[in-house]
């Protein structure tokens, strides 16, 4: 029965994927990037109005998190927490990683980017240096080529502000993918643990992976809120499929009952030249050999 329902969960799981990555406008592919490279030659220009190539900034473990600095709905929590997990986590900024944030909006220019950094370094309690996060601009070539390399998929609202999703990109010195960190909450341990792997080039699913797909991004109230339909419909789904699966297996123990009673009423009826008891013996008998 546990093979059964292992194989039913797998194709569930499968499909589940599929119409994700068909069907996926705003959100973070991390499935399909993970383990992918970023192109370590893109330009970007910092808060000091200074254009730099991804490469100058990359020489350790980056935790990268694409915004927008105007946004008025999750960039500010976003960065937030990950100033708090900066402070909590057991891994040392400047040390042992960097941190890049980058400006999807081209029209944002490095003197909104300076503000948001000199914000966001005042809001940490451990001592740092100021070098360690770099706040970035760039023009929209380089921005869709980003945006592209790890899967970050928005769109404009029609107005002043997009309709995006949140994560924070963990790349190796080389530009490999090595971990997402999915919505705007950070796991001290789990940030420590994706700085630690990507030193050592490993990519790595986000540990967060089933709590992505339980809940979803609310562009209207700028936030992640639980799907109840998606999560009751996935349990009354396993649930049908583990209770047919139940079904096909007492059906199944249940006509093997019927052929050795069928068996024991023919041996008491007749002697083993009963042509019926034969029959039965040898459907039997093919029956465990298939087994």
């Amino acid at each position: 029965m546990k093979k059964y329902i292992k194989i039913f969960v797998f194709l569930f799981l499968v499909s589940v994927n599929l119409k994700a990555e068909a069907t996926l406008e705003i959100g973070i592919e991390h499935d399909k990037k993970l383990g992918k490279f970023v192109d370590l030659d893109l330009e970007f220009t910092d808060s000091e109005g200074n254009k730099k190539k991804l490469r100058e900034i990359i020489t350790k473990p980056t935790v990268l998190s694409l915004v927008y600095y105007h946004c008025p709905g999750i960039c500010s929590p976003l960065l937030t927490n990950l100033g708090k997990v900066i402070d909590q986590a057991k891994v040392e900024p400047g040390k042992d990683y960097h941190v890049i944030t980058i400006s999807f909006d081209p029209r944002e220019t490095p003197e909104l980017a300076k503000k948001w950094k000199k914000n966001y370094l005042s809001s940490l309690e451990r001592p740092v240096s100021e070098d360690f996060w770099t706040f970035m601009v760039g023009d929209s070539l380089n921005i869709a080529k980003i945006t592209d390399q790890v899967g970050f998929r928005y769109k404009s609202d029609g107005k002043d502000d997009f309709i995006h999703s949140g994560a924070l990109i963990v790349l190796g010195t080389d530009g490999k993918i090595n971990r997402y960190l999915l919505g705007i909450d950070y796991l001290p341990f789990d940030f420590k643990m994706a700085i630690i792997e990507s030193s050592k080039g490993i990519s790595a699913p986000p540990i967060s992976r089933l709590l992505a797909y339980c809940y979803s991004y609310d562009p209207e109230g700028k936030k992640y809120v639980f799907n109840v339909t998606k999560v009751a419909g996935t349990i009354i789904f396993l649930g049908a499929g583990i209770f047919f699966v139940v079904l096909l297996i007492k059906g199944r123990k249940k006509s093997e009952e019927l052929i050795e009673v069928a068996i024991a009423e023919s041996a008491a009826d007749a002697d083993k030249d009963n042509k019926l008891w034969f029959l039965l013996q040898d459907f039997k008998n093919n029956r465990k050999d298939k087994k």
